[in-house]
């Protein structure tokens, strides 16, 4: 069995799908229009690109800050608190990730996918190395995630950014693992469920006469 394998689940996944934006994120085309805007309201092509890598930094980055003794919350009530669910594009929350991943790229595409590929090439060791029973509190929170569910949280934005970057440089979306693509699909339709009802799942995904105009989870 090789290394990765070894992984839990949802760590492999999240390996997974940060190499496939390192790979994106090395694509001609993305450098080429870096300053264009992207398919994403209010981002760049370079702002998109920031966030996405922002994904891939936050693994180790969230090891990094403090341990708390604070029993965690499960992953639907992280998805009720977390402040960018229930704003505006121009809410100040929104502006602060902005900003943030704009930033992220301010050296540009070079050196942002040098920084990935660096990343990308310690998660093997990082991941492996870390229980299952970690727990991680970003700044900000006022609660705390196992790991592995803030890695499941970053594994949705890693499938979703993936997508926007390539749509956005009018490159092939790379498909998703399906077993990755199960996992991100699993949570985005119980987030949706939660916001819209059970009933309004139903109606979209069997009726299409009832259908209820969105469904998004976020």
């Amino acid at each position: 069995m090789t290394a990765d394998a070894a992984l839990a689940r949802v760590r492999r996944h999240y390996l997974d799908a940060a190499r496939a934006a390192a790979e994106l994120l090395r694509d001609p085309a993305v450098a080429g229009a870096w300053d264009r805007p992207s398919a994403l309201a209010r981002y760049t092509v370079s702002g998109l690109a920031g966030h996405l890598a922002g994904q891939v930094f936050f693994a180790e980055r969230a090891l990094r800050l403090d341990r708390t003794g604070d029993p965690p919350l499960d992953i639907l009530s992280y998805y009720d608190r977390v402040a960018w669910m229930n704003s505006g594009h121009d809410d100040p929350e929104h502006q602060r990730i902005r900003r943030g991943s704009q930033a992220s790229a301010a050296d540009g595409p070079a050196a942002l996918s040098g920084r990935v590929d660096a990343a990308v090439a310690g998660l093997p060791g990082l991941l492996a190395d870390e229980p299952v029973a970690r727990t991680v509190r970003l700044p900000g929170w006022a609660w705390s995630l196992t790991y592995d569910d803030f890695l499941l949280s970053r594994l949705v934005e890693l499938v979703v950014h993936v997508d926007d970057l390539a749509v956005s440089v009018h490159v092939p979306a790379p498909p998703p693992d399906p077993a990755a693509a199960e996992l991100v699909i699993d949570l985005l339709t119980r987030v949706a469920a939660r916001r819209h009802g059970p009933l309004a799942l139903v109606r979209a995904l069997t009726r299409a006469e009832r259908a209820p105009a969105g469904i998004a989870a976020f």
